[in-house]
């Protein structure tokens, strides 16, 4: 998708480039060949910039640097980057003891699209940041607002990875209602003894602290298990439909 993209070029909104596209102007080869020939004149200084930053675009990706195209992007597009940067996502979800000032983190799940990791208070919790690497790109769902913050509260530290907040691209959409409403809408069901909610996770952590009772922990493990295997299903789902609401519709990506 990158290579049809010229939204982060200078100048040019997603309603420009949908104007490139409906024009037959699909590709940055295409848009470079047009661009060569408008710079033969001295005066057009703007489409000198435009090759210029087209030809460097080039340059980063045949490098990889995703870092670069993050910059560019609009942030509503950086949905773009997925299946480029598809190795350095880490899918990202916490639980809590509560939501007041001096509640805490009690689970951490993470999920790299190979291997998930769980981290629980009083086990291996203070094992999280050393597991989390510079070039992961955390995704989350209202991470931006709630997980992240919260998981900087808890080991005093900032996080300065790369993020994409599902919430946002969902929104944009037209999927709301929370993480488990855009499960069900997309067709997306869990495989849990009852439905749970944030409420319900809360409950479990301090019937489990209280009690010694070891389901109830075992239910909130394997409720944010789903929440945070589920992030890269509803990832997927929502690039796809991203995709066809474009021009490039062979470019969706298989949901198995």
């Amino acid at each position: 998708m990158l290579e049809h993209t010229f939204c982060h070029l200078p100048g040019i909104d997603v309603i420009e480039e949908a104007k490139l596209w409906e024009r037959g102007i699909l590709h940055w080869s295409e848009f470079r060949e047009e661009l060569k020939e408008k710079v033969k004149s001295p005066e057009d200084m703007y489409s000198r910039l435009l090759l210029d930053s087209l030809d460097f675009s080039r340059k980063e990706i045949d490098r990889k640097n995703w870092d670069y195209f993050f910059f560019a992007l609009p942030n509503q597009q950086k949905w773009r980057l997925f299946p480029y940067i598809r190795e350095s996502l880490l899918y990202l979800d916490i639980e809590t003891s509560g939501l007041g000032d001096g509640d805490f983190v009690t689970v951490v799940g993470t999920y790299d699209g190979k291997d998930f990791q769980s981290f629980l208070r009083g086990r291996n919790m203070d094992d999280f940041p050393e597991s989390v690497s510079s070039s992961n790109v955390f995704v989350t769902y209202n991470g931006a607002a709630f997980d992240v913050p919260f998981l900087e509260r808890e080991f005093g530290r900032k996080f300065k990875n790369r993020h994409l907040d599902l919430m946002y691209i969902l929104r944009s959409l037209g999927f709301k209602g929370g993480l488990k409403g855009c499960e069900k809408a997309l067709g997306i069901k869990r495989d849990l003894p009852y439905e749970i909610n944030g409420a319900e996770a809360v409950r479990l952590w301090w019937q489990y602290v209280q009690y010694d009772d070891q389901d109830a922990l075992d239910l909130l493990l394997k409720y944010n298990k789903e929440d945070v295997i589920n992030l890269e299903l509803l990832f997927i789902k929502a690039y796809n439909l991203k995709i066809k609401a474009t021009r490039f519709f062979g470019e969706v990506i298989p949901e198995g």
